[in-house]
């Protein structure tokens, strides 16, 4: 059977695994309302946006559409977590694997699977 996640399921899962704790710097990137919201909760701030000085950057990045992952890992600081969403385990693994990023984590999402990695402090 298929389904599909709502907003509310992907904010919920996006947020849980990003692990934003007060006072991080997080970016989000082609995020929804729901899962904005969630994030600026939990940071306790605002989001860096895509504008961010290029000297700045994120020690969370979550990013709800596959083709959005290559940018949003320039907001990405050295040892800091990158959260998306791919079409199942094995695509999240070579995504992650083609941009030398740890992959940690992967947990369905609908049709879907949302996943976690770690990038590099090199």
């Amino acid at each position: 059977m298929s389904t599909t996640a709502s907003e509310g399921e992907v904010a919920a899962v996006l947020s849980a695994m990003a692990g934003v704790r007060k006072g991080d710097a997080v970016a989000a990137v082609g995020a929804g309302r729901i899962t904005k919201g969630c994030l600026t909760a939990g940071c306790g701030q605002a989001l860096l946006d895509d504008g961010i000085a290029p000297d700045v950057s994120a020690r969370v990045v979550v990013v709800e559409h596959a083709a959005d992952v290559q940018d949003a890992l320039r907001l990405l600081a050295p040892g800091g977590r990158l959260v998306a969403v791919a079409a199942n385990r094995g695509m999240a693994q070579r995504v992650a694997a083609s941009f030398g990023l740890e992959l940690r984590h992967v947990e369905p999402l609908g049709n879907e699977v949302a996943w976690s990695a770690l990038k590099p402090l090199r």
